[in-house]
């Protein structure tokens, strides 16, 4: 009984620790299918479609969506829209473009911003009242300015998001199952060394 209970414990505690390991080895990238002979049109992602007031949203343009250096005439729509904010209309070197959008502090709301250039595109931004929303976004120091992202370090680098996170819980319940494994391991060697 000693000796199954041990097993278990020692199974299921390194089961329990290996699991982010296992998890981040899978490839990054998928092979593509040989009969694939179209391209992929670029892509556009909306950061965060849903938003706080004072929060930004993020609107990326994949290389090659505009014109290399193009300038996109940017429109937003939406409660007092004249009051946002929005930079980084200009395309880069490869037609690639990232845009950071910050609604009005009084704005609330669906927010259509539209970009008109050799293609057009309309992102649609809503805009919440969460429960710390403030009367003015200049006076939120938690709240980067629109077009900069809160830095790791003093130098720009910044931490990449990778979206992996392991419970503590589950990993102090690996940790214990364990060390219970273990010492049920030794208390069975120190039952058979006085036998």
């Amino acid at each position: 009984m000693l000796k199954k209970l041990a097993a278990i414990s020692l199974t299921a505690g390194a089961l329990v620790l290996m699991a982010p390991a296992v998890a981040s080895a899978a490839p990054s990238t998928v092979p593509a299918a040989s009969s694939d002979s179209y391209t992929t049109p670029p892509g556009v992602k909306v950061g965060d479609p849903v938003i706080d007031i004072c929060e930004v949203s993020t609107i990326v343009f994949g290389p090659g969506y505009f014109l290399p250096s193009e300038n996109v005439s940017v429109s937003v729509s939406g409660l007092n829209a004249g009051n946002a904010a929005v930079s980084g209309n200009t395309a880069a070197t490869d037609g690639s473009l990232t845009l950071t959008f910050r609604p009005p502090s009084d704005g609330e709301g669906s927010y259509a911003v539209s970009f008109a250039g050799s293609r057009s595109y309309t992102a649609t931004i809503t805009v919440a009242h969460g429960h710390d929303a403030a009367s003015t976004c200049d006076h939120d120091p938690g709240v980067a300015p629109a077009g900069a992202e809160m830095p790791l370090t003093g130098d720009g680098f910044e931490l990449a998001l990778t979206g992996g996170n392991v419970s503590p819980w589950v990993l102090g319940g690996g940790a214990a199952a364990l060390v219970a494994g273990g010492a049920l391991v030794a208390v069975g060697a120190s039952r058979r060394k006085r036998a």
